[in-house]
């Protein structure tokens, strides 16, 4: 059973609540739990994932379709996790989440470790058991099955993943390799083609790969590890191949995975890895992409994995702030506590209908700010707010970052 390598974080955990319901409108936390909202069922929570486990390992519980029906709805954004950091929430308390963002460098620089209950690690290796039992859900099956055979969780021929760069000449081998991801490829095509016009502007030569395979995300968000570790191995492979010694990403789940998980796979990695707004950041300060004017009232969405995970929340608002004429209000709750739009941890594929619903919650915080634009650096992100925004006809439009840009300078 993978849940044994976690015995210790399971016991961690102190059943308190914090992940499953809280509001706390000094560090910023409308609620915790996106899945808990909808169902209102503790199986769905991070606190009932941790007591299933506890009961697992314990013997008084089995593995069953039942259960694995319970894991298979979490959409992996680590609420739970950033709500269980106690010196971080304290801090928050008596300074605002401003204060509580200067924790981790300050303990991490003294040596003092201050961890969360790794809550998303452990219901990750339940739906790793579940899987090696059989149990995983038929949608999840059919997205391993299409990683497997296609390489892509959506069942598109592989040369289908560039058919957006024709005509654009680009080389498949550059110091800088632009690497696209599955949902930008295959289903959000105007996102990439922005991104390559905005580098292309720039005077960046970059490659783009045509043998480039799922980053491995969906794998190991579906439990299915051994699949997830070789799309990992031919990424690292190719991306070799072709001279790469920097790896843009404009999918927050391909940074996460390319930057925190490649390595511990492969070992270190030959080249960095960078997610677009970063290299926006760049760009605009040394004055090699110069945006115009864009006079529309916006507010952002953090992506899960972008924010929470990767620690991101400045570099995209500083791309914002670059472009004249934008009028950028935050929405509450925003940054570390920011509602998730409910597409992540392959929930969009397992569970559609709960996915959307949770995106729909995001609505009327949105018409809150008055804003015209949801912008957002996420393409899962993107596709779900869109939809959830039709569905209410809520009135705004929905954007990615590097669609803005590419706006602003007339591309």
């Amino acid at each position: 059973m993978r849940l044994e390598k976690l015995k210790s974080e399971v016991w961690t955990c102190c059943h308190c609540s914090m992940c499953t319901e809280s509001v706390n409108d000094e560090s910023g936390w409308y609620k915790t739990c996106p899945v808990y909202r909808q169902l209102r069922f503790e199986d769905a929570s991070a606190r009932g994932h941790n007591t299933i486990a506890l009961y697992l390992l314990e013997g008084s519980l089995k593995y069953s379709k039942e259960l694995a029906d319970c894991i298979f709805k979490c959409t992996t954004c680590h609420a739970c996790e950033e709500i269980c950091k106690p010196m971080g929430n304290m801090m928050a308390s008596i300074g605002g989440s401003s204060l509580k963002t200067m924790v981790p460098p300050i303990v991490n620089a003294l040596g003092v470790e201050l961890e969360p209950v790794h809550s998303v690690a452990i219901m990750k290796a339940m739906r790793a058991d579940c899987v090696d039992l059989g149990l995983d859900p038929e949608p999840i099956k059919k997205l391993a099955s299409a990683l497997e055979e296609t390489h892509n969780p959506y069942g598109e021929a592989q040369d289908a993943r560039i058919k957006w760069a024709e005509g654009l000449n680009i080389p498949e081998k550059a110091k800088i390799v632009f690497f696209p991801g599955c949902e930008p490829a295959y289903r959000a095509q105007e996102i990439v083609l922005a991104t390559a016009k905005i580098l292309k502007s720039a005077g960046i030569e970059f490659a783009v790969l045509g043998d480039e395979w799922c980053c491995g995300n969906p794998a190991f968000d579906a439990g299915y590890l051994d699949l997830g570790e070789r799309l990992v191995r031919h990424n690292v492979e190719v991306l070799k191949k072709a001279g790469a010694e920097k790896v843009v990403t404009t999918c927050p789940a391909c940074y996460k995975t390319l930057k925190n998980d490649y390595p511990k796979i492969v070992g270190k990695l030959p080249f960095e890895v960078v997610h677009i707004s970063e290299l926006l950041e760049d760009l605009i300060r040394e004055g090699k992409i110069k945006p115009g004017a864009v006079r529309e009232k916006i507010t952002y969405h953090d992506p899960c994995q972008l924010g929470r995970v990767m620690g991101m929340y400045r570099e995209p608002r500083a791309v914002l702030n670059a472009i004249p004429g934008l009028n950028l209000v935050e929405m509450y709750p925003t940054r570390q506590a920011s509602w998730c739009c409910g597409a992540g941890g392959e929930v969009i594929a397992s569970n559609p209908g709960l996915a959307v619903n949770i995106a729909m919650e995001k609505v009327p915080l949105v018409q809150e700010t008055g804003a015209d634009l949801l912008v957002t650096c996420c393409p899962a992100c993107k596709r779900n707010l869109e939809l959830a925004a039709k569905r209410k006809k809520a009135g705004y439009k929905v954007k990615d970052l590097v669609e803005v840009v590419a706006q602003s300078m007339g591309l």
